[in-house]
């Protein structure tokens, strides 16, 4: 490490490549540090996400006026365009990693494992396995002139995944209610046509499937499998309607076992069968 006014440190700088732009997160800057007694940074604002891992000491976080002392084990996120400051105890001095990251799933990252803008720091999050991840990219970093793109974007992701998976077992995830709704939604949108139940959905969000359910309905009125339902028949409709389908194709794309199942169902929704449908549509 290169030695500064204030700490010992190394800084990796990295230019995201236009493949990782184009997804969700993408690293900006690294480093390490170990502070001197007079270490501090702030007050000041960044245009990023930085993440900084206290791997130990102890000092003073300070963003959007909540201070908070800071201790082996903990970490903090400056969250962009926030006035924030942090300084060392001259007695017991940081030592940290730091990983700077942008893009669209930044936020939603964030508040998966806890963090938001207003509470901006995790006590006694990191364990042996989170803390052998940093170490690795840091490592990554000293030792690479020229990251692979695809291998540190599959590096933070798996950062992410250990600091959910901690959050979990500490209670700190700030993973809503609302957030596995939409989780289950999305699944069914996706999946709708491929003979999926309730009970897939409520697998997958690890929900029971009764409370999935019960908040389900609550939210939008309409039960789950109701749900499914009316997705399979608007892309009957759009099916049939584009004319290059036989009905038969169109029951087993929607997840139907045969002709006959489908078009019971369709004829229970719309009131008229698949065949009367698309004679009229023409």
């Amino acid at each position: 490490m290169k030695e500064f006014s204030h700490e010992f440190a190394e800084h990796w700088y990295y230019n995201p490549t236009p493949l990782l732009k184009s997804g969700g997160l993408w690293p900006i800057r690294s480093g390490h540090n170990l502070a001197k007694p007079n270490y501090k940074m702030g007050p000041r604002l960044i245009t990023y996400f930085s993440i900084h891992f206290i791997l130990e000491g102890e000092g003073v976080f300070k963003q959007n006026n909540t201070e908070t002392v800071i201790n082996k084990g903990d970490l903090f996120c400056l969250f962009p365009n926030q006035t924030h400051y942090y300084s060392t105890n001259p007695n017991n001095k940081l030592k940290m990693f730091w990983l700077a990251f942008d893009g669209k799933q930044a936020i939603p990252l964030l508040n998966r494992i806890g963090l938001t803008q207003y509470s901006s720091c995790l006590h006694n999050i990191l364990n042996d396995q989170i803390v052998t991840t940093v170490k690795e990219l840091s490592d990554y970093f000293k030792d690479t002139d020229e990251p692979d793109d695809l291998l540190l974007i599959s590096m933070m992701y798996k950062l992410f995944h250990q600091l959910y998976q901690q959050s979990n077992r500490l209670n700190l995830s700030s993973y809503s209610a609302s957030d596995w709704l939409q989780k289950g939604e999305d699944y069914m949108d996706m999946h709708f046509a491929e003979n999926i139940t309730v009970t897939d959905v409520a697998k997958y969000i690890d929900i029971n499937r009764s409370h999935f359910t019960t908040a389900y309905t609550k939210k939008t009125g309409m039960t789950p499998s109701k749900y499914i339902y009316k997705l399979r028949m608007e892309k009957a409709i759009e099916l049939i309607t584009d004319d290059s389908h036989t009905i038969t194709e169109i029951a087993l794309t929607l997840g139907y076992s045969d002709l006959y199942s489908f078009s019971r169902a369709f004829k229970k929704y719309y009131g008229i069968s698949p065949n009367q449908y698309k004679k009229t549509s023409k």
